[in-house]
């Protein structure tokens, strides 16, 4: 099992700001909602503020259901199926998906990496439903975060973590994750923990992130949901994996997959009618995110290789694919790479028969438009979030009122609002016509159309779908604008929490996060403890040497005692001369052994600066919290005085006025 990031190590990471974080929107929807008291429609007013998400969220919340109820077409039934923790993820997912889909590094396969997560994603929520260990909406989120720390790596590393990938592609038996703490001094499954950690994620999550990789076997007395856990996040590798495979590895990987899923005590026959489910929903969302994706076959077939050999599955092939899509994508939209089909406008036709979309559908290509069909009103409203169609057409006979419910559902959400409406009516009746616009249809057609009519009217509705696109491109820029802007200031405020010498957390970051850990203290009643530490005769060394001397001597004993911390310590400079460590859930014995640690390291330390080799101890007081320290406050003066004690006892000390002391 890969060990735990060095906490100091991670702070230096994020303090670069170079670390993949979320942007825009989902920045401000994730703030919104760590807030207790954020209302409903306050966080749907921001979440409307980007369309794309809005669709995401709205298929997310349709697949957490799993059909259990008739489909979710707003905003605010996906907040209320999905609750606020599951929003805020998968904001922070999507929004990391957009903007790290490319990158410098050149042997990291991003479009791979963003697929795999997605099916990952896909096999969580379909696990969860057999495997309750989190939410189906949950789950998601964890399946597409799982492997963010190689995308972490990828962005902070680019040329190292590419020659990582090379030597480990072409070596066997030697592991990517060895290669990466060679080279970085952490692997890419404990920085995705600590990510996910920082990023507000339960610990159970970021802990079955670190492990999934190289799960070590479940020991008695162990947190069974955790295992459980794990054990999903490496079935949902493993779909990913098959998926993703050329069709003659397949074979090889069916067996060891299904003993995954026995061993999660999930049936044969739910297991494998789960992956059908997601190898259809992948291909949808594939289209949704613009990714490339590839029908397979049905996973029974796979799993009967063995028994009916390779020509016959292959055979069987044809025949077992996933039921059709709502979306039926026309020829011309097969290709969809170029750039040329990428700016053609996307219309919708929504109606029941088969002949009058195939006669509305040479209309509209010849006006050179993307046509997608769906015939019934729910694959209707479900095709609209997905493809966000410029324009739909829509036939007023789909059922009684069915034509009017399509229009008012999607009027009701902001991508719904941006599209160009036209109804399919019998005649051109005054009060037919008053329902129609007043549901919200833009304009009309009356049947049987006549091409030229329809074409004059089509040209009306791209001029307005142009002005459109005009101000959403207007208001894009403002948003790219306010993003960069919320970027720029995060990275002031981790600039203005770092010590620019050291690179550790300075005397403003120390003290929020000592009144932190002091309030979570006092309410779970449990030990804390600080240290002071003082470097002794720095003000000599730069008297006699200089400051650039100076500024030597701080950094390399700085990184001496912070090789000596342990992972859940956090030290600060908080002076010229003078550190402070927080040691949270530590009594005082252990922070005194800990100070030893610090104490004996500064002392070993032989200080390089190019001309003089130079030494240099340092004097440290310890406190803990106890019934005699009552407030933080109290807390410091004690280590402090401690610190001006051990001085005062001839430096190189450590002293507790507490308890014991010890020196060197």
């Amino acid at each position: 099992m890969p060990k735990k990031i060095d906490i100091s190590r991670f702070a230096q990471l994020k303090g670069t700001g170079e670390l993949p974080s979320p942007r825009g929107v989902a920045l401000a929807i994730i703030r919104l909602t760590q807030s207790e008291d954020v209302s409903m429609a306050e966080l749907s007013r921001v979440i409307k503020g980007d369309p794309a998400f809005v669709g995401r969220l709205i298929k997310a919340a349709n697949g957490a259901m799993a059909n259990e109820r008739r489909a979710i077409v707003s905003v605010q039934e996906a907040l209320m199926v999905l609750g606020l923790p599951a929003v805020r993820t998968m904001a922070l997912g999507f929004s990391l998906l957009s903007n790290y889909r490319k990158g410098a590094c050149t042997s990291f396969d991003y479009a791979r990496y963003w697929s795999s997560s997605l099916l990952m994603a896909l096999a969580m929520q379909a696990l969860a439903r057999h495997v309750r260990v989190v939410a189906a909406d949950e789950a998601f989120s964890v399946g597409l975060l799982a492997r963010i720390g190689e995308l972490a790596l990828a962005t902070v590393y680019p040329v190292e973590f590419s020659r990582i990938l090379a030597v480990a592609g072409r070596s066997h038996g030697v592991r990517q994750v060895d290669l990466e703490q060679e080279a970085f001094a952490l692997d890419h499954c404990a920085l995705g923990e600590a990510m996910l950690a920082d990023w507000g994620l339960p610990d159970i999550v970021s802990r079955a992130v670190r492990q999934f990789e190289q799960p070590a076997p479940a020991v008695e007395g162990e947190d069974g949901r955790e295992q459980a856990l794990v054990q999903s996040l490496v079935l949902a590798r493993a779909v990913a994996r098959i998926c993703l495979a050329d069709a003659n590895e397949h074979a090889a990987l069916m067996p060891a997959m299904l003993r995954l899923a026995a061993r999660l005590g999930v049936s044969r026959e739910h297991f494998l009618a789960a992956c059908d489910r997601v190898a259809s929903e992948w291909i949808e969302w594939g289209r949704l995110l613009q990714f490339e994706t590839h029908v397979m076959p049905r996973f029974e077939t796979l799993a009967g290789y063995g028994e009916h050999g390779a020509s016959e599955v292959q055979a069987e092939a044809v025949d077992s694919l996933p039921p059709a899509a709502a979306v039926e994508v026309s020829p011309a939209d097969a290709e969809g790479d170029s750039d040329a089909q990428a700016d053609r406008l996307r219309v919708l036709v929504l109606a029941s028969d088969a002949a009058e979309r195939q006669r509305l559908r040479q209309v509209l290509e010849r006006q050179g438009l993307s046509v997608f069909e769906a015939d019934g009103v729910r694959q209707g409203v479900e095709a609209a979030v997905d493809l966000q169609p410029h324009m739909m057409l829509i036939d007023w006979r789909l059922g009684e009122s069915a034509g009017i419910d399509v229009v008012r559902s999607l009027r009701e959400t902001r991508l719904g609002r941006a599209i160009y409406m036209l109804v399919l009516i019998p005649t051109e009746d005054d009060a037919l016509l008053a329902r129609a616009l007043d549901a919200g249809a833009d304009d009309f057609i009356v049947r049987p159309f006549r091409p030229m009519v329809l074409g004059a009217r089509l040209r009306a509705a791209q001029r307005m779908v142009g002005l459109q696109g005009e101000l959403e491109r207007e208001r894009e820029e403002l948003r790219h604008f306010a993003a960069e802007l919320a970027i720029s200031n995060r990275r002031l405020e981790e600039v203005a929490m770092t010590d620019a010498l050291t690179g550790f957390p300075n005397r403003r970051y120390a003290l929020d996060r000592l009144q932190q850990e002091w309030i979570a203290v006092t309410r779970n009643l449990r030990p804390l403890s600080v240290m002071i530490i003082d470097l002794d005769g720095l003000k000599p060394l730069n008297d006699n040497y200089g400051h650039d001397v100076g500024d030597m001597v701080l950094r390399q004993a700085a990184d001496a005692l912070r090789s000596v911390l342990r992972a859940q310590d956090v030290i600060c400079r908080t002076g010229g001369d003078e550190f402070l460590v927080i040691c949270p859930d530590t009594g005082l014995d252990a922070a005194v052994r800990c100070a030893e640690r610090l104490r004996a390291a500064a002392e070993m330390l032989t200080i390089e600066t190019g001309g003089p080799q130079l030494k240099v101890t340092v004097s440290i007081g310890v406190a803990m919290r106890d019934g005699r320290v009552s407030s933080l406050d109290a807390l410091i003066k004690c280590a402090d005085r401690g610190a001006y004690l051990s001085k005062q006892r001839g430096r190189n000390r450590v002293c507790a006025l507490q308890g014991e002391t010890g020196g060197g």
